[in-house]
């Protein structure tokens, strides 16, 4: 039987920077590629990509909430949980999860002052999800201390080190954001709040 469990979580969890754990060995790999892709238009988003991912989960360390997941091909890749996605107690040994995650827009961004890469300075979780997000999606806004690296003026995306330290490429909301990005070259600290979706069903 499948249902829906609606988490307000970040699609850092399993969208961006994984560092994928090969069995007995703690070498980073290449993060497992998404079953399916899909764009939806999301109203105040615009154009949103939604990565299907399919994964069976194989534990989890609630102190340091280190998550193992396991591909269909047998690949391992671990994740840290945020706080967000709350008892991670909920999830069994060996169920097979489906996870879509939407890596949403930047919505605002400028030259940091303070903090260091890496660090969430505030999270705000939508439980109503946003008008036009695919049904099932928790969202949250996050604004996060982290290093620029590229700006495409062309494509309207934005290259940063997400919480997880994974490099992810998000699109810019509006022209605004794009020429607040004049404030940061690549490799300053910069301030960045975005919007992300996450939507997990666990098959049992």
């Amino acid at each position: 039987m499948m249902f829906s469990v609606r988490r307000n979580v970040a699609a850092a969890v399993v969208a961006a920077g994984l560092a994928q754990i090969a069995p007995g060995t703690a070498m980073a790999q290449l993060r497992p590629a998404p079953a399916e892709v899909e764009t939806v238009f999301v109203e105040g988003a615009g154009q949103v990509t939604v990565l299907t991912y399919q994964a069976r989960f194989v534990s989890a360390d609630p102190v340091t909430r280190r998550v193992v997941l396991e591909d269909p091909s047998g690949r391992r890749w671990a994740v840290l949980a945020p706080p967000l996605l709350g008892d991670l107690t909920f999830f069994r040994n060996g169920e097979k999860l489906i996870i879509r995650a939407a890596p949403g827009v930047v919505t605002a961004l400028g030259k940091a002052r303070q903090g260091k890469p890496g660090e969430v300075m505030k999270e705000v979780v939508l439980d109503a999800g946003l008008p036009g997000w695919p049904e099932g999606f928790g969202v949250r806004e996050v604004t996060l201390t982290t290093i620029f690296v590229a700006l495409n003026p062309g494509a309207g995306t934005v290259t940063f080190e997400g919480p997880d330290g994974g490099v992810r490429t998000v699109r810019a909301a509006n022209d605004k954001v794009l020429a607040d990005l004049q404030q940061v070259q690549p490799g300053d600290l910069a301030q960045i709040t975005y919007l992300e979706g996450l939507a997990i069903n666990a098959i049992r």
